[in-house]
């Protein structure tokens, strides 16, 4: 992931803070465990 993407991920993550509601923290479980997958691949490799 470069720079900006980074950066545009930080930004949607921190507008989502601000939401509330199970729709807003299904979305905050799904990025969490993207990143955690993303993670775990990387670290195998």
């Amino acid at each position: 992931m470069d720079i900006e993407k980074q950066r545009e991920v930080i930004r949607l993550w921190n507008q989502l803070r601000k939401v509330e509601g199970p729709a807003a923290e299904e979305l905050r479980i799904q990025i969490l465990e993207c990143f955690a997958e993303r993670g775990k691949t990387k670290r195998a490799a």
